[in-house]
């Protein structure tokens, strides 16, 4: 999913347009105030001139793409099936969510009736909250605030924002230095021994529990926040629909923007370190077993001797699940300068839709791989695999891995520099074409540049091909005896046909002609003469 993939925005459902409301003063989230136009139909001309005027000389786009793009900010488009489609939603993904880890705790990965009243019997007690699932949740949301707030990062501007008059708001981008020290945090708080790594897959049940409530209690408080402060934007009407999609378009709490910090600070870390945790916990049980066995760990020396510690005894598909969690948490974190100018920081809300799936989703349903092996392994069990088949899902991985990263790297990077708001950065690992110097690209009527150059010349959506590459490895990995794993690679393959969907509809209208001028240039979505 982000840099997670990013999110289209339009389909062919019901359009529907509210006035915006007015600003009161609030000081509880604070959110820049929204332009409010006049009554006066010449006032609102003007005021509307004044965006064109601004959008114009920020972005180069047209008077006519200008006009377009402010349009469009205002529109509310029914998305999910609508109010009843989204209330569907927002009951099922927590418990979809109970159900699979259920399944996966107390039936090996096995699919059980939801309907059987034993099965919630069983499960429920391994799932509920605990003060101590509360105290680790809780904490770590806000020390990733804290280390948001006050470490030392980059500066970076957004789009200019319609709704706030043009305004470009201002993002410190400082997830290197927080994923560097959250390292070093937990290395010494697990060998002091003050908080073992191994707690988090430990409490994983009540974890995931405490999180859900959190992303449902935060969502409701930002609606209702949003409502009586008057910064909510875009509204349909339907309380359902805006729970959903959102009430507050940039909550901010300090300099921190709530909605870029919850989707890059939280979820990635979460579930990196919740495979770091399965990956010592596998360790330490493998170790334990050796020496029930009476076989001494083998000892590494490093360093010339100064440091020596036991062998990893940590299985292969465990570790691959650890690389893969923390490639995708490190790309983050050193190219977060992207990601202001990506579609969820400029224009989606920060609703049930963001909040829920960054603070429970991603992190307690993405790690299905991870906990089956884990599991596995408790139950002497361990999921083995040739060394062929290992090799080649590592080098599969890796591959995918630099495609995703320079495509999604080429592009951002594009845009700031069409922008004047590129920023080099030496945050690592950077890798060779990750930059594109003189792309080709192709000029729209409506002002803005349609690369073409680089990965993006060989398929529009090369990025969400390597994103699925990637999640369809973190099955493979678990071989094929549940379905569970593979959990993730059928969702984002359905999140992803929807986004092409979206983004494919809003482009026809954005650009219309040039458009279909770029997909003649451009003619494959996924795969290069295949689709």
């Amino acid at each position: 999913m982000l840099l997670q993939s990013e999110r289209g925005s339009w389909n062919a459902g019901g359009l529907r347009s509210r006035p915006r409301r007015s600003s009161r003063t609030c000081n509880v989230l604070q959110t820049p105030p929204l332009r409010t136009p006049s009554t006066s139909s010449e006032s609102y001309a003007s005021s509307e001139d004044e965006l064109v005027a601004t959008k114009i000389k920020k972005t180069g786009t047209t008077v006519e793409g200008a006009r377009k793009e402010i349009a469009c900010d205002s529109k509310v488009v029914y998305e999910f099936g609508g109010p009843a489609g989204v209330s569907l939603l927002m009951v099922g993904f927590p418990v979809l969510m109970a159900y699979l880890y259920i399944c996966l705790a107390s039936n090996g990965g096995r699919l059980r009736n939801p309907m059987e009243w034993e099965f919630w019997a069983e499960g429920m007690p391994g799932i509920a909250p605990t003060p101590r699932a509360v105290a680790i949740y809780l904490g770590f949301n806000a020390f990733q605030w804290f280390t948001a707030a006050t470490l030392p990062g980059i500066k970076v501007l957004g789009l200019p924002v319609p709704s706030l008059g043009g305004k470009q708001l201002e993002y410190l981008c400082n997830g290197v230095a927080t994923w560097y020290v959250d390292l070093v945090l937990v290395a010494a708080l697990h060998t002091s021994g003050w908080f073992p790594i191994t707690t988090v897959v430990d409490e994983i049940g009540p974890i995931m529990t405490v999180a859900m409530l959190w992303g449902i209690v935060v969502t409701i408080g930002t609606y209702v926040v949003g409502r009586v402060c008057g910064r909510t934007h875009r509204m349909s009407g339907s309380v359902p629909y805006d729970l959903f999609m959102g009430a507050v378009l940039n909550p901010r709490i300090g300099n921190v923007d709530l909605k870029m910090w919850s989707e890059i600070r939280i979820p990635w870390k979460l579930l990196f370190f919740i495979s770091l945790s399965a990956a010592v916990k596998d360790h330490e049980i493998n170790t334990a077993r050796d020496l029930e066995a009476g076989i001494v760990p083998d000892v590494w020396s490093l360093f010339g001797g100064l440091v020596e510690m036991d062998a990893i005894k940590t299985s292969s598909p465990l570790l691959f699940m650890l690389l893969a969690h923390c490639l995708y948490v490190n790309a983050c974190m050193k190219g977060e300068e992207c990601i202001p100018t990506t579609w969820d920081i400029f224009y989606e809300k920060w609703g049930y839709m963001l909040i829920f799936w960054n603070f429970a989703g991603v992190p307690f349903s993405y790690c299905y791989s991870t906990l089956y092996l884990l599991n596995r392994s408790l139950e002497n069990d361990p999921v083995r695999h040739s060394k062929i088949y290992t090799a080649s899902l590592f080098i599969l991985l890796l591959a995918a891995y630099y495609v995703w990263d320079t495509a999604n790297s080429q592009k951002n990077r594009f845009r700031m520099q069409q922008r004047g708001t590129y920023v080099e950065r030496n945050t690592f690992p950077q890798l060779p074409w990750g930059t594109l110097h003189n792309p080709t690209y192709l000029t729209t009527k409506h002002g803005n540049k349609l690369l073409t150059g680089g990965w993006w010349g060989v398929a529009r959506k090369i990025h969400y091909t390597a994103d699925l590459v990637m999640a369809l490895s973190w099955g493979l990995i678990t071989g094929f005896d549940s379905l569970i794993p593979y959990f993730y690679v059928t969702f984002f393959t359905a999140v992803l046909i929807h986004r092409v969907g979206r983004d494919h509809v809003h482009c026809k209208e954005k650009y219309g002609a040039d458009f279909d001028a770029y997909c003649k240039q451009v003619p494959y979505v996924f795969i290069p003469f295949i689709f």
